[in-house]
């Protein structure tokens, strides 16, 4: 007997129904860090000195953290001190702590790294990315028990998690961690001279939830080339294909903008790909933080902002009332946004060294809202009475950043 036609439409919905698509590997939500007394906060987004605190609380077995260095205020408790206390208690109750660090930074912050080397049930280990690549170990991120892992432009430093304008990504997803995982198992591997993990990893496109039934895909990329597990793309290709392109309109959002090696050669890639988007028509909208006004910089940051379609401006944070505060009150997030529609979430800074000396790590996003809330991160600082549009001709000296 024939299947009615009725039966053969209800069939064919079936097979296409958004129900049948696989399900998400796991959510990601954007986490900020903003300076206190600015008008920059996002209530809708979580902060990374609640977000931490309560992501280390939670581990179980294994909390591994790789970062840039460790810096607490000494003299007064503070939003970090919140944070090294949760690793503290996760060491007490079992879980095993792994701390990776950058060996050159250590010999400046060495208090807080030893403290938690002291811990029971701890370990610390340190990476000399100098010797071995040149640069250093600048990604900031943690894992915890393997299923939940934070990434971000914070440093380890009560600075970024309260005067200093930060953008992060918490990824609720085995599978991300998985992926993040495996470069710390490779550095963990290089700092103490074992050979790394030889097994291919997984680096996406993963499609994770990212709140009020949206998703977006997400890709994992990291740098420098020469020290990736397998199975992990070198980022900064990625990053240039994003810009290549840029159909609209380019958001790029900087501590600083380093077009020039230490020798003083050009560094072209990813300056000359903005350019070319400007070319192109697209409209090139870039936000660095005063601390760029420097005067190797600053001829690159003017070429680039006198050519069409190119906006750029400078942010400048005021200073805290309770007084300076070195090497704080800044801008110091790395992300692009693409017409909208998908972004790069980085920990690298735009030069040459970061992406092929130093280790940082990267997401791309595709498709869901995630670009767009980028986006309109973006747009909270281009308008905020903090910024101020670079003119080509005007004359700039940077602020005061140490002590």
């Amino acid at each position: 007997m024939k299947t009615p036609l009725a039966a053969l439409l209800l069939l064919a919905i079936a097979t296409t129904s958004p129900a049948a698509s696989p399900p998400a590997a796991g959510s990601m939500q954007l986490v900020e860090s903003v300076p206190a007394e600015t008008v920059l906060d996002q209530p809708d987004l979580p902060e990374a000195r609640d977000v931490w605190p309560a992501m280390i609380a939670s581990a179980r077995s294994t909390l591994d953290i790789e970062v840039f260095y460790i810096s607490a205020d000494p003299a007064r408790d503070d939003a970090l001190d919140a944070v090294l206390a949760e690793v503290s208690a996760a060491s007490a109750r079992g879980v095993r702590v792994r701390l990776l660090a950058d060996r050159g930074f250590h010999k400046t912050y060495p208090e807080w790294i030893d403290a938690i080397g002291g811990l029971a049930g701890a370990e610390v280990r340190l990476l000399d990315a100098r010797r071995l690549w040149g640069g250093v170990q600048h990604a900031k991120f943690f894992v915890v028990d393997g299923r939940d892992c934070f990434v971000g432009s914070q440093n380890w430093d009560y600075r970024a998690l309260e005067h200093i304008r930060e953008l992060g990504a918490r990824f609720a997803s085995p599978a991300v961690a998985a992926a993040v995982g495996a470069v710390f198992a490779h550095d963990w591997a290089l700092a103490g001279d074992e050979p790394p993990p030889a097994a291919t990893v997984g680096a996406g496109p993963w499609t994770l939830e990212t709140g009020g039934g949206a998703t977006s895909t997400v890709r994992f990329a990291a740098s420098p080339p020469q020290a990736l597990p397998p199975g992990v793309p070198h980022d900064e290709p990625l990053l240039v294909d994003l810009i290549d392109r840029a159909a609209h309109e380019v958001r790029l959002h900087l501590l600083s903008y380093g077009v020039t090696e230490r020798d003083g050669t050009y560094y072209a890639t990813l300056d000359a790909a903005l350019r070319r988007a400007a070319a192109r028509g697209v409209q090139v909208k870039v936000i660095l933080s005063n601390w760029a006004k420097r005067a190797s910089a600053l001829p690159h940051i003017k070429s680039l902002a006198v050519l069409d379609n190119v906006e750029v401006r400078f942010t400048n944070i005021p200073q805290w009332s309770g007084g300076f505060i070195p090497f704080a009150r800044v801008e110091h997030p790395k992300y692009l946004v693409k017409d909208g529609d998908e972004a790069w979430l980085g920990t690298a800074n735009w030069g040459r060294d970061y992406f092929h000396e130093s280790r940082n790590l990267s997401f791309f996003f595709a498709a869901g809202p995630v670009a767009g809330d980028m986006a309109r991160w973006f747009d909270t600082s281009w308008n905020s009475p903090y910024a101020e549009v670079v003119d080509p001709c005007a004359e700039y000296a940077p602020p005061p950043r140490g002590e």
